[in-house]
């Protein structure tokens, strides 16, 4: 313990940007909470979130983004305008932000607030995580072209319980006067109304058209090919959504399965920047439960 207290003070990174001053602080050696754990996306993310302190001054993008890199360990892929590419991010960005002891990915996420430019396209900047773990960083219509397919069981969304609205009733005086003439009757005590048996429901396509409607007005309207977009494209088939869409659409549909929960307790200062959490089992631990001996009584 005493070694990591005084790796963690002697180990505080601070960097100059030629010709723009900039003063940056972050951990240089990993915290035993950041144990990578074997998963190329999970260890991505559990780089991305270390707590870093950051005063960008006049930081052109591009010297931001090698900082965040190298501070994290993070694999990065920049998407950057050139000469191949006219959509992408502008590397001569002047940048001025200051953080305060926040995570590496929200630091991210200011930096691609702040580097919106016409070069990046009509749908803004954001992040992905691809297969083999790289942080894919640039503007949604570059993250485009790195599509996969999932496939959501919604069977449970489209349940829809029937509203029993005239249910019949219990005429509770002839139960009494049955009862006191001492023997049984076979009248039934339940009195029942008109049209008992007519309960309607939505037909099925009605609720899935609904589901998808929701769900393309929520969740990156502008990218999906039935607003008019080219990011992500969805079908019903067999009680399952079947989506073709870049990892960013996947990660606000549904989360990442890999995502560690001390993670989500950095991040609960600014709520959840997702639809869902998985559970992860493999960081989770009892509060309060600890080994005591026990001796036998004699």
């Amino acid at each position: 313990m005493a070694v990591s207290a005084m790796i963690g003070v002697s180990g505080m990174a601070s960097a100059q940007t030629a010709g723009a001053p900039a003063r940056t602080t972050a951990p240089a050696a990993a915290a035993p909470s950041m144990r990578l754990s074997g998963m190329p996306q999970r260890d991505t993310l559990i780089r991305m979130q270390r707590p870093i302190t950051i005063d960008f001054t006049d930081v052109t993008l591009e010297a931001a983004m090698k900082f965040i890199a190298e501070v994290t360990g993070a694999d990065m892929e920049v998407m950057w305008s050139d000469d191949q590419n006219s959509i992408g991010l502008d590397k001569e960005k002047i940048i001025n932000l200051k953080i305060q002891r926040r995570t590496a990915l929200d630091a991210l996420e200011r930096l691609l607030e702040k580097a919106t430019t016409e070069s990046n396209g009509p749908g803004g900047n954001t992040w992905q995580i691809s297969e083999a773990g790289t942080l894919q960083v640039g503007p949604k219509e570059r993250l485009n072209r790195f599509k996969r397919i999932e496939i959501y069981s919604v069977r449970d969304l489209l349940l829809e319980i029937p509203n029993y609205a005239n249910a019949p009733d219990f005429d509770l005086q002839s139960v009494l006067q049955n009862s006191g003439q001492g023997g049984g009757s076979s009248q039934s005590p339940f009195r029942e109304q008109g049209d008992q048996d007519q309960v309607t429901t939505r037909p099925m396509q009605d609720r899935v058209d609904e589901l998808i409607r929701l769900l393309t007005e929520l969740v990156e309207p502008e990218q999906w090919v039935e607003n008019g977009g080219d990011g992500a494209s969805m079908r019903y088939y067999q009680s399952s959504l079947i989506v073709n869409g870049p990892d960013y659409i996947h990660r606000q549909l549904a989360g990442y399965p890999y995502w560690s929960q001390r993670a989500t307790r950095y991040t609960m200062s600014k709520g959840r920047r997702y639809v869902t959490l998985g559970v992860d089992t493999a960081w989770s631990g009892l509060n309060g439960i600890q080994n005591v001996p026990v001796t036998p009584p004699k």
